[in-house]
């Protein structure tokens, strides 16, 4: 394979590439754990508790996958741990669909369905490094832009197809996702090449190696960032969780079809909206645009408690998708920025493996918000909001320490 060069010009096709991958896997795999959890419950009688459980144990798993995946990847390259995660995923998608075809057991199905999440956890690791390998910093956001818009599209396009195979047979929904990734696979194999450069030296900010894996235990910023951005997106992905539909659907009283309009708001947003929004604030610093969409995270929240109309509610979901497209990609950049050339994978893994911890609680915290409200059900977005410009301001204090560690070393403010 001939080596990659770092300029998006010469990039370009390895991130279309990327971006149909990104668009037939999501088309296939997202609706999956919709799916599943409803199918868990209704038709094996697992308890709500259970199915927290089951993500809850994939999610803790990821834990030690990234991290480890992270650093072979930086060792064997990427382009191996990327087709070796897709083409496992399309055989495991496989034989849960015969297993639930065939009404199997439902030790096996539950075990499959927990080992194909660190698979994706560590897929996402090889996909964002890979980005990462053929992009310059100032390069780099519009590379994850592409890549998120073409997910949410394949993810706008899955529910539907998923939603109504799942009618004739919950069995179905595993086929999406076989094929998906099957086809993920053959593509990358053919398309993407290894972009791991094993003469690179490290790019300033020192990752340790400790007993044979690269681990940034000393680059204390690199952590708090990575710790940061994880909550952050915890917090701000709780319109995804559970709290919005319950909260929806018992507070405001929206039927089901509005509810899923309102995510439906969400999807087309973010694929109309995120290359204008790059456009726009195309000077505009990663630290900022963070902040900034963490605070229209806490506007939209205030407004979902402040306000039961409906045409309001749709208002604040674009309000908040906006915040979204500003601060995810920024994110994405954020990171990959920080980690050095030649400890991208490990670097990136570790940060994967502090959202694997994280994540899987977000249900459980959402509902738990809810509860804890009571009567008062609206004070659960306040403190929401409340915490949203907490961690904006906690960004704002950061990331003046870190231009004034980064121009001392020569780099550019982030």
């Amino acid at each position: 394979m001939s080596s990659v060069q770092s300029g998006f010009g010469s990039s370009r096709s390895i991130i279309m590439n990327l971006s149909f991958g990104s668009f037939v896997r999501d088309a296939g795999q997202y609706v999956v754990w919709v799916i599943m959890s409803v199918y868990l419950n209704e038709v094996r009688s697992l308890s709500y508790i259970g199915v927290g459980l089951v993500f809850l144990v994939g999610g803790i798993l990821s834990v030690p996958v990234s991290y480890i995946g992270g650093n072979l990847m930086d060792r064997i390259g990427r382009r191996k741990i990327v087709l070796f995660t897709t083409f496992s995923l399309s055989a495991i998608s496989f034989i849960l669909f015969l297993l639930l075809y065939f009404n199997s057991a439902i030790l096996p199905i539950v075990a499959l369905f927990v080992v194909a999440g660190p698979l994706q956890s560590l897929e996402y690791v090889a996909i964002n490094t890979i980005l990462s390998d053929v992009t310059s910093e100032s390069e780099r956001l519009a590379g994850f832009s592409a890549l998120r818009v073409a997910a949410n599209l394949g993810i706008g396009i899955g529910l539907v197809s998923g939603g109504l195979v799942s009618q004739l047979n919950y069995a179905y929904v595993f086929i999406l996702p076989f094929v998906g990734y099957l086809v993920e696979g053959v593509l990358y194999y053919f398309k993407i090449p290894e972009t791991l450069k094993p003469s690179v030296e490290a790019a300033g900010i020192p990752g340790e190696t400790h007993r044979g894996t690269s681990m940034p235990y000393r680059d204390t910023f690199f952590i708090l960032i990575s710790l940061i951005v994880a909550f952050s997106w915890f917090f701000t992905g709780m319109f995804e969780s559970a709290l919005t539909p319950l909260y929806m659907s018992s507070v405001n009283h929206f039927s089901p079809i509005s509810i899923t309009v309102l995510f439906a708001i969400n999807s087309v947003v973010v694929i109309t909206l995120q290359r204008p929004i790059n456009r726009l604030l195309i000077k505009m610093r990663d630290s900022i645009r963070i902040i900034m969409g963490l605070l229209l995270y806490a506007v939209a929240f205030l407004v979902f408690a402040e306000f039961s109309i409906y045409a309001v509610v749709s208002i604040a979901v674009i309000i908040l998708t906006i915040g979204e497209n500003i601060q995810s990609p920024a994110s994405n950049a954020l990171i990959t920025k920080m980690a050095p050339e030649k400890n991208r994978g490990s670097y990136l893994g570790f940060n994967s493996s502090i959202d694997s911890v994280i994540n899987p609680f977000r249900p459980l915290v959402g509902t738990f918000l809810l509860a804890a409200a009571s009567s008062q059900a609206n004070l659960s977005w306040i403190w929401l909001s409340v915490v949203c410009v907490g961690i904006a301001i906690i960004f704002m204090i950061l990331f003046r320490r870190i231009s004034i560690r980064r121009s001392k070393l020569g780099y550019a403010n982030i």
